[in-house]
């Protein structure tokens, strides 16, 4: 599915990853049943409903980029994210922007305490 408007809104978000503004429309590449989202073919553009805002660095420009890796849904993982739900959770407010920023603040939250080290010196 097309959606220009939802890809130019995802554009005004900050980064999904980063919080730094300037960002692409980022499309999640690989399948997830839960969604009911295949796997996108070499000739088939992927839904536009799967999209997350990051910046060029992240997407294709950085030596650790989306793009760089070929195993997207790794690349996402390592990052704490759960892309395609995510991305669904954005869909679903598209075009309301402070629904959007508190789905992303949740978002940053859960991972800034997935990245926390352990206390009390964990083995």
């Amino acid at each position: 599915m097309k959606d220009p408007r939802h890809l130019a809104w995802i554009r005004t978000l900050p980064s999904v990853i980063s919080g730094t503004h300037g960002c692409v429309a980022a499309h999640i590449n690989f399948a997830d049943r839960r969604y009911g989202k295949p796997e996108r073919g070499k000739s088939k553009k992927a839904d536009d409903r799967f999209v997350l805002p990051i910046t060029p660095w992240e997407h294709t420009d950085g030596p650790d980029a989306q793009h760089r890796t070929g195993k997207e849904k790794a690349w996402w993982a390592a990052r704490g994210i759960d892309a395609t739900t995510l991305a669904n959770d954005l869909w679903r407010v598209s075009g309301d922007t402070e629904a959007a920023m508190a789905i992303l603040r949740e978002t940053w939250r859960q991972r800034s305490r997935l990245r926390r080290p352990m206390q009390g010196g964990a083995c």
